[in-house]
């Protein structure tokens, strides 16, 4: 559950950084709202949303590397 949180923060950020500006507020809103709580996990994300995929994946390496 941690790395959720760390993206769910990381995706905030990058939305507030304007580098997500094909995605509306609300959405990024309620998909950190799900990893943050538990009701989504990063695995069911990538898996069901092929347009966020490369998003989290980017998140990742702003935090990772």
């Amino acid at each position: 559950m941690k790395k959720e949180k760390m993206i769910a923060d990381e995706l905030q950020c990058m939305y507030l950084e304007g580098r997500l500006v094909e995605f509306d507020e609300r959405y990024i809103n309620k998909i950190s709202r799900k990893l943050r709580t538990g009701d989504l996990s990063l695995n069911e994300l990538i898996r069901d949303d092929s347009i966020l995929k490369k998003v989290v994946l980017e998140a990742f390496e702003r935090l990772y590397l």
